[in-house]
C-alpha cells in the first residue's frame, strides 16, 4: 500500500511530465524541429521514468533499466509506444516483484502504450537468436539507470552474438522490408501513404541504420558521409526529409489523440490546417490547393528516403564476390550478368548528355541493373541534361527508348529518380510528385502515369477475360509507339487551371515535336490525349442504345486505329487509378461502346447502319421467341413479346430478356404483385436484383427507398415499363464498402418491401428515419447539375455531380418524382468520394422535358440536395 507521501511524489511527478509535455506540443504547433521535440519529448521521458524507477525500487543496483526501439534512439513521437526493460542478472526474482509491478503502474499513468518486459540476460539473449523484432529492439537499446554493469554485459554478449548472425539478420531485415511494402501498397506514391511503414516512410531510413549497426556498431548517419558513402549534400537532405515525416507524424499522433501511421484523406485536411499549409476555415478550393502541395511536399521528402536509404542499403549490401567477366557492348558501356558498368569514368563525363541517355537506353534493352559506379557518375551528373537541346542522334534515342512496351515503366522510374524526365519532359517535371485530391486515384499524377504504362506492359500475362479482349484489340494496332505516347502523357496537363485534356492535347504537340516527330504522329498523339476520357465518360454516363450516341461518338474518333488506341489507352487509365475504380460492370459498358463504334465504322453509310440495326432487332425478336418457346408456349411468347417496347428489346441481352419474362409470367399467372430474382457477384463487387411488379405507383421510387433505408448502394438502376403497365426494375446493388450484398440482407429487403406493399409499413415513415448517410471529407467537392435536351431522342438527360453518400440516388429520384418526371434509367458512375450520375428522364406522356421553368426549378432543388445534404 502506497503511503500518502508516495503518491503526492507520484503526483508531482506526472504534473511535471505532463506540464512539460504540453509546453513541447506548443513548440511543435510553433514550429520547432520535429527531431528536436522528439529528442526532448524522449529527454522528458528518461527523466520521469527515472524518477518512478527511484520511488519504485529500495535498490536499483540489483536491475537495469533500458529503454528500446525509438524511445531507444530518442525519437520518441508524441504517441509513440514506450520500450522499456528491466534487466537482471539472477534467476530469483521473488524480491523484485513489487518493485516491478509499482514501476509498471506508475508507467501506465502516464496515458502512453507500454511495452514492458522483466528480462533476465540469458531471456533476452535467447529471445534475440528466434525473433528479428526483439534483436532490432535490442539492437537500439539504450540504458537508462540502475546498474550499468548489468546493461554492459548484456550490449556485449548481444553484439558478439549479432555479429555471427550478421548475414542472418541482413537477409531477414531485407526480406522484412519487401514484405513491409507489399503490406502497405508497394508505392511511395499513395494517396494515403504509411507514413512509418510504406515506401520512403521513416522504416526505410531506420533499417539501412540497423544493418550499418550490424556491420560497423554505426552511431550516427554521419557514418556514411565519412564512409564516402553519401556526399554531405544528400545527408542534410535526407536528415531534413527525416525531419518532415517525423513533424507529419508528431501531428497525426496529435489530432487523433493515439498511435496512427496511415495519412488518410481526412487527415490530410486537418494535418494541413494545422501544419499551417491551410486557414482552419479554408473553402473547398483553397484546402485542395494547400493539401495537394502539403502531400507533394511529403512524396518528394519520402523520395529522397527511399532514394538516398537504397544507395546505402546496396553499398552496404554488396557482396565482396569473385570477378565476374565482362561483356562489352560498346567503346564506353560494359554489361556483366547483372549490371551494366562503364570502362572509363573520365571518359563519360566528357560527353555526359550522350552517355546518361545511353546508360538508360541499354538498361531498358538489357533490363539489367546499374553497378554503383554507374549510379554515381549519374547522380554526379545530376540535371546536366537540363535546359539541353537535344541533337537528331540523341532525340534518336529517347524515341527508340519510347518505341517498344517492353522495361519502359521501369526504365522510366530510374529516369525520374535521376531527374532525366524532368530535364527531358519539363511539363512532367512539373507533375512530380502531384497529388490529386480527389479521394479517386491512388498514386500521384506522375506514378498513375507509369503505372498506366505499367498496365500495358502486362498485357501478355493474360490473367483475366478483360485482358484477352483487350491484348486482341492491342494486336491490331499498327503504331503502338504512339500509343505508349499517348498513354505516358494522358495526364501531362493536370495540375494547371485549364481542362488538363485540352491543355494536355497541346503539351503533346510540343513535347513530341521536340523529339522529332512528324506531325502526322503528333497529331495522333495529341488526338488520344484530348479524347482520353470520352470512352469511359461515354460508356458510363449515356445511353448506348441510342443511335445518336455512336454516330456522335464516330464522327470524333474517325478510324478503326484510333478507336482500338483510345479503347486500350481507357483500359489502362482507368486500372492504373488504384483497386475499386475499374469493374467488370464498366468494362462491359466499355466493350459496348467498342463494338457498336466498331460496327458503325465498318457500315458504308448511315442508312446502312440503320439497315442492319433493323436487321438486327428482327433477327433477335426471331431467336427471341426461339429461346422462349423452349420455356413457355408459342401463344404465351407472342403475348409477351407484344407487350415489350422496341427499345428494351434492343438494349437488353437475350438471356436476360428471357429471365425477365419468366419473372413477368409468373406474377401474371399467380397474380401476384411483384417477382423478383437474386444473384450475387462477388468478384465483382455488387449483386444484381430483378424486380418486376404491377399495380404500384412509382415502383422505382419505392425500391431505391427502401434500399436506402437498408444502408444498400445503389449502382445502377433501369426501369422498363411494359405495354400492359408492368414494371421491369434491374439494378446492381452493393454494401457502402463495394461488396456483393448476400442473400440475408436481400431477404430483408424483400420482405420489408412486401410490407409496404401490402400496408404493413408505412414507406414515408421509413424514408423519414433512415440514416442520411455522411460525409467522408470535411468540404465537398465542386457540385453540378446539368442538362442535355441534345444527345437523347427520347429523354432529357440530367448529369450531376458531387459528393458521394448512401442514399443520395433516392433523394434525388425523389425529387423527380414530386415533379412527376419518369426516371428511366440511371447510370452512377462514383469516383473515390465523388459521384457522376446521369439520369434519363420523360414526363408522364413520355416526352422529352421542354418546360424550362420546370427545368430550372428541378436542376436548383438537386443542386441544394448536393450542397447540403
Amino acid at each position: 500500500m502506497e503511503t500518502a507521501l508516495e503518491v503526492n511524489k507520484k503526483q508531482h511527478i506526472l504534473d511535471n511530465y505532463h506540464k512539460a509535455k504540453k509546453e513541447l506540443i506548443a513548440k511543435h504547433y510553433a514550429g520547432e524541429s520535429a527531431l528536436t521535440i522528439v529528442k526532448e519529448l524522449s529527454d522528458l521521458t528518461d527523466q520521469t521514468i527515472k524518477e518512478f524507477a527511484r520511488i519504485s525500487f529500495p535498490n536499483l543496483n540489483e536491475i537495469s533499466i533500458i529503454v528500446l526501439g525509438g524511445y531507444g534512439r530518442r525519437e520518441l513521437c508524441f504517441k509513440s509506444d514506450i520500450d522499456i526493460s528491466i534487466v537482471y542478472n539472477t534467476e530469483d526474482i521473488e524480491s523484485l516483484k513489487i518493485g516491478i509491478e509499482n514501476f509498471y503502474y506508475c508507467l501506465l499513468d502516464l496515458k502512453c502504450d507500454v511495452g514492458f518486459s522483466p528480462r533476465n540476460i540469458k531471456t533476452f539473449l535467447d529471445l534475440s537468436k528466434e525473433d528479428l523484432t526483439v534483436a532490432t529492439a535490442l539492437l537500439q537499446g539504450r540504458f537508462l539507470c540502475g546498474n550499468e554493469d548489468i546493461y554492459r554485459t548484456l550490449s556485449e554478449k548481444f553484439k558478439k552474438l549479432i555479429r555471427s548472425k550478421r548475414k542472418a539478420y541482413i537477409e531477414a531485415t531485407l526480406k522484412a522490408r519487401k514484405v513491409r511494402y507489399s503490406n502497405t501498397g508497394s508505392s511511395i506514391y499513395l494517396m494515403e501513404p504509411h507514413v512509418k511503414e510504406g515506401e520512403g516512410g521513416l522504416r526505410d531510413f531506420h533499417e539501412v541504420f540497423w544493418i550499418a549497426k550490424v556491420l560497423d556498431d554505426v552511431n550516427d548517419y554521419r557514418y556514411f558521409v565519412e564512409k564516402n558513402i553519401i556526399l554531405e549534400e544528400e545527408y542534410i537532405e535526407l536528415m531534413n526529409a527525416y525531419d518532415f515525416l517525423l513533424r507529419i507524424r508528431n501531428q497525426m499522433h496529435l489530432l487523433c489523440n493515439k498511435k496512427c501511421d496511415v495519412l488518410t484523406f481526412a487527415l490530410q485536411e486537418e494535418v494541413a490546417k494545422k501544419l499551417g499549409y491551410a486557414p482552419e476555415n479554408a473553402d473547398y478550393e483553397t484546402l485542395r490547393e494547400s493539401v495537394e502541395r502539403m502531400m507533394k511536399l511529403y512524396y518528394l521528402n519520402a523520395r529522397s528516403i527511399n532514394n538516398i536509404t537504397n544507395r546505402i542499403l546496396k553499398n552496404l549490401t554488396e557482396s565482396e564476390s569473385s570477378y565476374e567477366e565482362y561483356i562489352p557492348i560498346d567503346d564506353m558501356f560494359i554489361k556483366t550478368s547483372s549490371e551494366i558498368d562503364v570502362l572509363n569514368s573520365k571518359k563519360f563525363e566528357k560527353e555526359p548528355e550522350r552517355n546518361i541517355l545511353k546508360a538508360f537506353k541499354y538498361f531498358k534493352k538489357y533490363g539489367l541493373n546499374f553497378s554503383s559506379n554507374l549510379e554515381y557518375l549519374l547522380r554526379k551528373n545530376e540535371r546536366f541534361l537540363k535546359g539541353k537541346k537535344l541533337s537528331d542522334d540523341l532525340k534518336e534515342i529517347v524515341r527508340e527508348i519510347f518505341s517498344s512496351i517492353n522495361n519502359l515503366p521501369k526504365t522510366l522510374k530510374r529516369m525520374q529518380d535521376f531527374y532525366v524526365l524532368d530535364d527531358l519532359i519539363p511539363e512532367f517535371g512539373f507533375q512530380r510528385c502531384h497529388f490529386q485530391y480527389d479521394h479517386y486515384h491512388k498514386y500521384t499524377t506522375d506514378a498513375h502515369a507509369i503505372k498506366a504504362l505499367e498496365e500495358l506492359e502486362n498485357l501478355p500475362k493474360i490473367d483475366s477475360f478483360q485482358k484477352i479482349k483487350i491484348f486482341e484489340i492491342y494486336k491490331e494496332i499498327q503504331r503502338k509507339d504512339l500509343l505508349i505516347w499517348a498513354i505516358f502523357l494522358h495526364d501531362i496537363g493536370k495540375g494547371h487551371k485549364a481542362d488538363h485534356s485540352v491543355l494536355g492535347a497541346e503539351m503533346t504537340r510540343d513535347i513530341l515535336d521536340r523529339f522529332g516527330y512528324p506531325l502526322k504522329d503528333i497529331e495522333t498523339v495529341s488526338f488520344l490525349v484530348r479524347h482520353h476520357l470520352d470512352m469511359a465518360h461515354i460508356s458510363q454516363r449515356r445511353n448506348l442504345h441510342e443511335p445518336r450516341v455512336i454516330e456522335d461518338f464516330v464522327k470524333v474518333i474517325k478510324n478503326k486505329e484510333l478507336l482500338n488506341m483510345l479503347t486500350v489507352l481507357t483500359w489502362c487509365d482507368a486500372n492504373a487509378v488504384g483497386s475499386g475504380a475499374w469493374n467488370d460492370w464498366k468494362f462491359a459498358l466499355l466493350m459496348e461502346l467498342y463494338n457498336k463504334a466498331s460496327e458503325y465504322l465498318e457500315s458504308s453509310s448511315i442508312e446502312d447502319l440503320e439497315t442492319q440495326i433493323q436487321k438486327r432487332f428482327e433477327d433477335k425478336k426471331r431467336k427471341l421467341l426461339e429461346l422462349l418457346t423452349l420455356e413457355l408456349s408459342k401463344k404465351k411468347a407472342e403475348f409477351h413479346l407484344n407487350r415489350l417496347s422496341d427499345y428494351y428489346i434492343l438494349s437488353t441481352p437475350l438471356q436476360d430478356i428471357v429471365k425477365h419474362i419468366k419473372l413477368e409470367d409468373k406474377l401474371i399467372e399467380e397474380n401476384l404483385t411483384l417477382t423478383t430474382t437474386f444473384e450475387k457477384n462477388i468478384g465483382a463487387g455488387y449483386s444484381d436484383v430483378v424486380i418486376a411488379v404491377k399495380n404500384i405507383e412509382n415502383p422505382l421510387l419505392i425500391i431505391t427507398g427502401i434500399l436506402t433505408y437498408l444502408n444498400i448502394n445503389i449502382l445502377t438502376v433501369y426501369s422498363f415499363e411494359r405495354k400492359d403497365g408492368i414494371y421491369l426494375i434491374e439494378t446492381q446493388v452493393s454494401t457502402s464498402s463495394l461488396e456483393a450484398i448476400d442473400e440475408q440482407k436481400f431477404e430483408k429487403f424483400l420482405n420489408l418491401l412486401l410490407k409496404v406493399i401490402n400496408g404493413e409499413e408505412k414507406f414515408e415513415n421509413l424514408v423519414r428515419k433512415r440514416d442520411r448517410g455522411f460525409r467522408a471529407s470535411t468540404v465537398p467537392p465542386p457540385t453540378y447539375v446539368k442538362i442535355d435536351n441534345e444527345m437523347s431522342e427520347n429523354y432529357t438527360i440530367f448529369d450531376i455531380s458531387g459528393e458521394d453518400r448512401v442514399g443520395l440516388l433516392f433523394d434525388i429520384i425523389k425529387i423527380f418524382s414530386k415533379y412527376d418526371l419518369y426516371v428511366h434509367m440511371v447510370k452512377a458512375s462514383t469516383q473515390g468520394l465523388r459521384v457522376r450520375d446521369a439520369f434519363y428522364i420523360r414526363t408522364k406522356n413520355k416526352e422529352k422535358v421542354y418546360d424550362k421553368k420546370l427545368l430550372e426549378k428541378v436542376q436548383n432543388e438537386i443542386l441544394e440536395l448536393l450542397k447540403n445534404g
